[in-house]
């Protein structure tokens, strides 16, 4: 058994399959979620797992080259927006309309989906190396 860190078996196989400049998508509840893609669900009730919660888990396992989010989450939660900043530190941020952002999110690894209730509150990660 796991000591610690993520202890969700489809996780924790999801984040190994991952090499540098693969991409996952970490979303809110209501993201359409793309057809094809494999989807890890978490909801259990409006909030639990929160948005945040699993990207801080995600963000502890793996290295982050850069990170695209939709620009609308700077205007419809400002604290979300900086929360999402301070977990990933410094690196490359990229903010595109939800639009754009939907559409260049169509061929991730993987798409782990939050109960988050917050408008927006999406994250593509592009994955970096270790090396």
């Amino acid at each position: 058994m796991k000591k610690g860190g993520i202890l969700n078996p489809a996780i924790c196989s999801l984040l190994a399959e991952l090499g540098h400049l693969d991409e996952i998508l970490i979303v809110d509840a209501g993201y359409p979620l793309p057809p094809d893609a494999h989807v890890i669900d978490l909801t259990l009730t409006p909030g639990i797992p929160r948005f945040l919660d699993v990207l801080r888990a995600v963000a502890e396992e793996l290295v982050i080259e850069a990170i695209t989010i939709p620009a609308e989450l700077h205007e419809s939660s400002s604290k979300m927006y900086s929360e999402v900043l301070r977990t990933v530190g410094d690196i490359d941020v990229d903010e595109v309309p939800l639009h754009e952002f939907k559409e260049q999110s169509l061929n991730v690894k993987g798409v782990i989906r939050s109960a988050e209730f917050t408008p927006y509150a999406s994250v593509r990660i592009l994955c970096g190396s270790a090396f």
